[in-house]
């Protein structure tokens, strides 16, 4: 079978690789799309350390169901599918929690040395499999992993609506987090970047309000839309220290910032109007095994719309120059999915 293999930093190759066959307990998948996610980009430059040459990267993915191996029920050759990406192992302290994204023996592929999804097959424990929609295309499908990490920052805002919410930041995590945060039924949503064309498409999926805080009227913007009060609650998808700021600042009294971001260890805030506003910090990071149940529920019924970020659908051959091009040169791209063309 043909593969992206990771050679080294800067190297990607399309070539031959072994053909995979599923253990017990596992499928065999066609992959059908596959996302190109920031952290595959970071890999690809070897900035991490997350990801181990040579191996496959890929872990937003959705595809057909190839083969079945021993004791597999539930599923058939032929079945769409979207994967969580994690094999858990199902026994340890975490995840008798419940809490299978922090799992002490977990898997993810696509990272270190496990191979992922930028292959022609892929084989997966079959409980990481959900069932896509007939109605939903398979690049939607492989949106669900991203999407997954957007739901749970979402969730912890709460209640939403009557709200207004300011979303930081119009990139993958950004714009995922505006459709959830319009399902939730938030009274006004706010999407703010440097970007015009990315709050463009932000308008498409519903933002209320778009703001470029390159322009020094940002703030008198978002005052405005709020009665001078400030929004109720901002959610910061970048993680670099300018965008943190805007986040915090924009909050009313008592207001609460949602932290996805995840780029800078260390950011500057002001620490006094934190505490002489009484205003709150939620961190999130990842998602649950239910949390991405969750998400491909609400898309496979409609209740979430998120096709408007993709923005190129390549081949695999394509695929490592558009890497290059995200690492260097991203222009307008936001989410660059691979797909099977045949």
């Amino acid at each position: 079978m043909k593969g992206i293999v990771y050679e080294g930093p800067n190297t990607l190759t399309c070539r031959d690789v072994p053909d995979v066959a599923p253990r017990r307990g596992e499928v065999k998948i066609r992959v059908k799309a596959c996302g190109i996610c920031g952290s595959d980009v970071h890999g690809y430059l070897g900035i991490t350390g997350r990801r181990t040459a040579p191996m496959i990267m890929g872990h937003e993915f959705a595809g057909e169901i190839e083969a079945l191996g021993a004791d597999v029920d539930g599923l058939r050759p032929g079945d769409r599918v979207s994967v969580y990406p994690v094999d858990f192992c199902g026994n340890c302290e975490m995840c008798k929690k419940g809490m299978v994204h922090l799992c002490l023996n977990k898997r993810a592929f696509g990272v270190l040395d496990v191979n992922g999804a930028f292959a022609e097959y892929i084989c997966v424990p079959a409980k990481c499999c959900f069932s896509l929609s007939d109605k939903v295309s398979y690049s939607v499908g492989s949106l669900f992993e991203p999407l997954a990490v957007a739901y749970r920052s979402v969730e912890h805002a709460g209640e939403l609506k009557g709200k207004t919410v300011l979303i930081v930041g119009a990139g993958t995590i950004g714009l995922l987090a505006l459709a959830c945060v319009k399902m939730k039924g938030a009274a006004r949503i706010i999407q703010s970047d440097l970007s015009d064309h990315r709050l463009k498409v932000a308008r498409e999926m519903g933002a209320d309000v778009t703001v470029n805080p390159g322009s020094s009227g940002w703030k008198a913007e978002i005052l405005a839309q709020t009665g001078g009060k400030g929004v109720d609650v901002a959610i910061e998808a970048v993680g670099a220290e300018p965008t943190v700021q805007q986040a915090m600042s924009a909050l009313r009294f008592a207001g609460k910032a949602i932290w996805i971001g995840n780029n800078k260890p260390m950011v500057a805030v002001n620490m006094q109007e934190i505490v002489t506003r009484e205003l709150s910090v939620q961190g999130s990071f990842l998602y649950g095994y239910e949390e991405f149940r969750t998400v491909v529920d609400l898309v496979n019924r409609g209740r979430i719309h998120v096709a408007p970020l993709i923005s190129k659908e390549v081949s695999m051959e394509e695929t490592p120059a558009y890497f290059e091009k995200l690492a260097k040169d991203p222009g307008n791209l936001i989410k660059v999915v691979m797909v099977d063309q045949e």
